[in-house]
């Protein structure tokens, strides 16, 4: 390893020890430093303590001289007298007297108040007004015996008042004679400030209430404060400013809640003489300590250079292999044992690397040793492993280190090597292609670390032929991303490539399109021709699909018989849909299989285009599959783009269904009951049941919509048994009230069908309802027989019938119309779809198949009823075909069941004897 910067040990210790010395020296010193201060400013803090408390004391004294004598005045024996007698004179006398014996305490306000006459007497000094420093309301306010403070905050400067009262009361009666009040202002004129002053032998000195100057001496009256002094009002405070001591005393709280409170200022120069002191000592106490630092230092220096020195050579010697003995024993005790453990590990060194060596040479790993881009040394696992023979290190030792690797990795492996000689972290175990002596290219592993080779620095790497291990790892990731079948992305590998294409066009502004294909009937195809037809199918398709697209577009098995596609970068939406064209008609081309077979096929798409529709690859695929099921719903081989109404459909499908199944549940749909009408006997013969829903929340929703989610949720199961259940009940109603109808039909779904429940339900119903099976027909539609390849119909409609129920082919024209069913299985009725009804009189062609419909019905013993008739003319018209079984609004809309009684009584008649029997 490169070292920029080095240092002898011996002056790395004489140094270390200097500085250390030093070090500690400066910090005793600075330590004695702090601690003087602090000693200080302690003396400071208890001295602002001794001059607060002193002012306090100093103004209870002056307050305890002037009550003496106000309470002198109160306790001279004329002045009883001279209130009894309400003799102002003498009580005059008595209390000028007592203003000429003051001295030092001077009472400035003197006065004697009577229970009806205040400032009775007044001896107050010439210059006080009684009215603004101790007004009538607050002596009358005052506690008899106790000092108060008043401020009069009306006046500038602020006047403080300090006032005490004594009651003069009548010996015999106890009666109130009157108060005196005496006191004194605290102002700059009045004699408190100087008295202070002089106790505490300051010069500056103020009276603070609250915040405000009343009184003082000096600089104090105009000079800002610190801002600390006023924090605890209460409390003793102080603060040091510069080379001056203010010390905030609370003396006495007034009326109004403030503290009245003196400040004191007085000069401190502790600490500037503590620091003054020590300035002047640092300087010759760093010279000394400097050296008798470096002498120390000299002394180590000495010390340990000569037993340093012997150990150092005695050690290059070794390394040289030089046979030597260990140096003469020194004054340092280390040393010595560490000459002796330098013999020992060297010798031990030496006997390993001879071990190491042989191990190496029979490693199973390549070694390779290397240095300045030659080859130092290899073993023969690594010959071997890259085609040289074993045993002739020389074919490769002195060679260029990559003469071993692929071309592609040189520029990786130069960069590497010059990370490491740079001191950067370039990875020690990575992959990399190697290449062998015959040029066939291998995967090696290396893990390479520093080392020493003959006493230069080196790399060391351990080698192992990983390229079978690359070849299951390649495997393993195709069958993980690729569908086996037909060798396409499978879903997992797609949803990470869609990633890619939105964060893509999110960078570049491109579009992208995502395609689902899902095959129209191709179960019918793998049903009809085995799985083994089926998976050609895909496999052709898949084929189609990539020779179409390109090599520069997606496309990914999903599964089963669907596909997915991303489209990167169309121009436009024509581009798309042009594409989109492209690939349902190579769809569309015919598929060869085995024996001759041929299976044609078409395709629903469903297209989604990012970022218009979103940009989350999930919402994205919804979209598309939501597209596609929309395509393949309207007709089938076509294509669909996504729009924003389809998420709501899907969101009204959601919604329905949870409402449907509670309506379910709780039994809050209802039947309505639309006649079939004998029209030749103008009698009602039959009626159709149809389902209806008016929901709390969504309102009235059509049967077209709520059948078809109940057909997808797996409702339809529970709401057909329901309805069946209430048609029987109603059948059986109609005929216990004398309402003479013939029969009721009830329309059955695929999914019913499907049901292993349905018979047995079905046997139940009757049983329980006590419904004769020949009065009711089902109704089932030919996508029932011909759609879903999961029901037998042959099987199922002669189990119905054999219960007797009759069965009716509804919708006839519209699907396959296969006529060989017609003759295979057990129908009873066709009822002829309404589309060919509706505008029946000026339709000449539809004319001509509604008569063949019937003809054929009638030859078949079949009976006919035709849908849709609306009006008058058509009803003569179908009679005239020769089909007499009508429905449709121009007899009558579908009823509710009361309505439908009404009706059935009006067009039948009620028998009465059947009435009163039911």
């Amino acid at each position: 390893m490169k070292a920029s910067f080095s240092i002898p040990f011996s002056r790395l210790v004489m140094a270390l020890f200097a500085f250390g010395l030093m070090g500690t020296a400066i910090a005793l010193f600075w330590i004695t430093y702090l601690g003087s201060l602090s000693i200080a400013e302690h003396e400071i803090a208890r001295s602002a303590k001794s001059k607060a408390t002193l002012a306090r004391l100093v103004f209870t004294q002056h307050l305890d001289k002037l009550e003496t004598q106000i309470r002198a005045v109160a306790a001279h024996p004329d002045i009883r007298q001279a209130l009894l007698n309400y003799d102002k004179e003498t009580a005059k006398v008595i209390i000028e007297r007592a203003s000429e014996g003051m001295t030092s305490a001077v009472l400035d306000i003197l006065l004697i108040d009577l229970p009806g006459e205040n400032g009775w007497v007044n001896g107050s000094l010439g210059l006080i007004d009684l009215s603004h420093q101790l007004p009538v309301k607050i002596r009358a306010a005052m506690p008899p015996d106790i000092w108060v403070t008043y401020a009069d905050h009306d006046s500038d400067p602020i006047q403080i008042t300090a006032a005490l009262s004594v009651l003069v009361l009548d010996p015999d009666t106890g009666r109130v004679l009157g108060r005196i009040y005496g006191g004194t202002t605290i102002t700059d004129s009045f004699s408190l400030p100087g008295v202070l002053a002089k106790a505490l032998r300051v010069e500056d000195i103020a009276f603070y209430h609250h915040e405000d100057v009343v009184a003082g001496m000096g600089d104090l009256t105009t000079e800002v404060l610190p801002e600390r002094l006023y924090a605890a009002p209460d409390d003793v405070n102080y603060a040091l400013n510069g080379e001056n001591l203010f010390v905030f005393a609370p003396l006495m709280q007034g009326l109004d809640g403030h503290m009245l409170a003196t400040v004191i200022k007085q000069p401190v120069d502790t600490l500037q003489k503590v620091e003054e002191t020590y300035s002047q000592l640092f300087t010759p106490f760093l010279l000394y300590t400097a050296i008798l630092a470096i002498g120390a230092a000299l002394l180590v220096n000495r010390i340990t250079t000569a037993g340093l020195g012997r150990l150092l050579n005695y050690a290059m010697s070794l390394r040289q292999d030089r046979v030597v003995s260990p140096p003469p024993p020194g004054l340092i005790f280390e040393f010595n044992k560490l000459a002796t453990m330098f013999q020992a590990a060297f010798e031990s060194v030496r006997d390993r690397d001879a071990q190491f060596k042989d191990m190496i040479d029979g490693s199973m790993h390549g070694v390779l040793v290397h240095a300045n881009h030659r080859i130092l040394y290899v073993n023969d696992a690594l010959l071997k492993m890259c085609g040289y023979a074993p045993g002739e290190p020389e074919q490769l030792v002195e060679s260029p280190t990559l003469v071993i690797y692929a071309p592609e990795e040189h520029s990786r492996l130069r960069s590497y090597y010059n990370m490491r000689e740079n001191g950067e972290g370039a990875p020690r175990t990575y992959e990399v292609k190697g290449i062998r002596k015959d040029g066939e290219t291998i995967w090696l592993e290396q893990h390479v670390r520093l080392t020493e080779w003959r006493g230069e620095r080196a790399y060391y790497a351990t080698i192992t032929d990983i390229s079978e291990r690359k070849r299951q790892e390649e495997l393993a990731t195709k069958n993980a991303n690729f569908d086996i079948l037909t060798g396409l992305p499978n879903r997992r590998l797609f949803m990470d490539r869609l990633r890619q294409a939105i964060q893509r066009g999110k960078h570049m502004g491109d579009l992208t399109a995502l395609m689902i294909l899902d095959l129209d009937r191709f179960k019918t195809v793998n049903e009809t021709y085995g799985p083994k037809a089926g998976d050609k199918v895909i496999e052709t398709i898949a084929a189609r699909l990539t020779r179409s697209l390109g090599p520069d577009q997606t496309v990914a098995r999903m599964g089963g018989d669907e596909f997915a596609i991303i489209l990167s970068n169309p121009e436009d939406r024509w581009q798309i849909e042009q594409t989109a064209r492209d690939i349902l008609k190579a769809i569309g081309d015919p598929i060869k299989l085995e024996d001759s077979n041929e299976a044609v096929l078409a395709g629903s798409l469903g297209i989604t285009v990012c970022p218009h529709d979103g940009t989350h690859e999930e919402a994205l695929l919804m979209q598309a599959d939501t597209s596609m099921l929309q395509a393949k719903a309207d007709s089938g081989a076509s294509y669909r783009f996504f729009a924003t109404r389809m998420n709501e459909q899907a969101a009204r499908a959601s919604q329905i269904e949870i409402c449907l199944r509670q309506a379910i549940d709780k039994g809050e749909l209802h039947l309505n009951f639309q006649p079939i009408v004998d029209y030749e006997k103008n009698r009602v013969v039959s009626c159709e049941t149809l389902a209806r829903w008016t929901d709390p929340k969504l309102g009235v929703v059509p049967p077209t919509e709520f059948i078809k989610v109940a057909e997808d949720c797996g409702l339809i199961v529970p709401l057909g048994e329901q309805v069946l259940r209430e048609a029987c009940e109603f059948f059986q109603s109609c005929n216990r009230n004398g309402l003479q109808l013939d029969g009721i039909s009830v329309n059955i779904s695929p999914r019913q069908c499907r049901d292993a429940d349905f018979l047995p339900r079905l046997r139940e119903i009757l049983d329980e309802t006590g419904m004769d099976p020949t009065r009711l027909q089902l109704e089932v539609t030919e996508s029932v027989m011909f759609d879903d390849q999961r029901v037998n119909p042959v099987e199922i409609l002669e189990a119905i019938s054999n219960l007797g129920i009759k069965i009716s082919l509804d919708d006839f024209g519209t699907g396959y119309s296969s006529l060989s069913y017609l003759k295979r299985l057990p129908i009873d009725t066709l009822k002829i779809d309404r589309t060919f009804i509706m505008g029946l009189e000026r339709d000449v062609d539809g004319q001509a198949l509604v008569q063949a419909i019937i003809s054929m019905a009638g030859s078949l013993h079949i009976e006919v009823v035709c849908e849709g008739a609306e009006t008058h003319e058509q009803c003569e018209l179908i009679h005239s075909f020769g089909c007499s079984l009508i429905q449709g609004y121009s007899f009558s809309r579908p009823l509710s069941g009361v309505d439908f009684h009404r009706y059935l009584a009006k067009m039948n008649g009620v028998d009465s004897v059947a009435a009163r029997a039911g």
